[in-house]
């Protein structure tokens, strides 16, 4: 399984592709992204669903960068970025850990500083266990 961000200057965020040992699109996360209707739709018909082919057409833009996640998250980085460790248990959230995908770990531990910005004065950061519960990174 290969993950792979999709940043461009034309628009905010990033697109998440998972690809097969093979090759081929297995998912894509479109969360990120601030997409317009039309780049949505693009995505949708007419992306290439082969990461060679996909390699191909981004080596020819100006725009748009495709950059793998070569990133192997362990739960110790995690659970010390996370850093709430007096609040929450290592031990349930370790567990939880373990079932995710190694995409969603990636992606959850990714999400950690952007989630840290949306806090509200005043609000709590959820326990660790919390945060992997309610995939805040897929909202």
């Amino acid at each position: 399984m290969k993950i792979y961000s999709l940043t461009s200057t034309a628009f905010e965020g990033e697109v998440i592709f998972e690809f097969d040992d093979a090759g081929n699109l297995v998912s894509f996360d479109t969360k990120g992204a601030q997409l317009s209707q039309q780049q949505q739709m693009w995505i949708l018909k007419a992306m290439p669903r082969h990461l060679a082919h996909i390699l191909n057409i981004m080596g020819d833009s100006k725009t748009a960068t495709l950059t793998e996640i070569k990133q192997e998250v362990t739960f110790d980085m995690f659970w010390n970025r996370y850093n709430l460790k007096d609040r929450s248990s290592k031990k349930r959230t370790q567990v939880k850990w373990n079932r995710m995908s190694r995409a969603d770990q990636v992606r959850a531990f990714n999400h950690i500083a952007k989630y840290e910005l949306t806090l509200k004065p005043g609000v709590d950061k959820k326990y660790a266990e919390s945060y992997l519960n309610a995939e805040l990174w897929n909202n």
